[in-house]
């Protein structure tokens, strides 16, 4: 099976995932900003990044989720501790709220104070 229909696939699994839904609109919508409050290039490349690796993310923590339901289908303390200690995807959530705000809205924070 070639690499990009893994990918595909991985894409149509996440896909069910109402989480994954939500950062696709959000960080959609954070491009469209950054595009009509005219940033940079740079600015620009750094909020596709970040969409992206929080895209790649949210497909890592969906795998080790159902790989863990798969080993172990009910309910289980230690599970629950694996899946819980998975919290990489919403750290880094929270990491790109904090990103995207300094590149879309502390530059005219700072020409509105100055």
């Amino acid at each position: 099976m070639s690499k990009l229909k893994v990918f595909f696939n991985a894409l149509k699994i996440v896909w069910r995932e109402k989480v994954f839904k939500i950062w696709i609109a959000i960080c959609t919508i954070g491009i469209i900003i950054g595009l009509l409050v005219g940033i940079g290039m740079t600015q620009l490349v750094l909020l596709v990044a970040v969409a992206c690796m929080g895209w790649a993310m949210e497909i890592m923590n969906t795998a080790v989720e159902t790989m863990m339901d798969i080993v172990h289908p009910f309910y289980s303390e230690k599970v629950k501790v694996v899946k819980d200690l998975y919290a990489a995807v919403p750290a880094f959530i929270y990491s790109a709220y904090v990103i995207s705000w300094l590149i879309l809205v502390l530059p005219s924070l700072i020409g509105k104070i100055f």
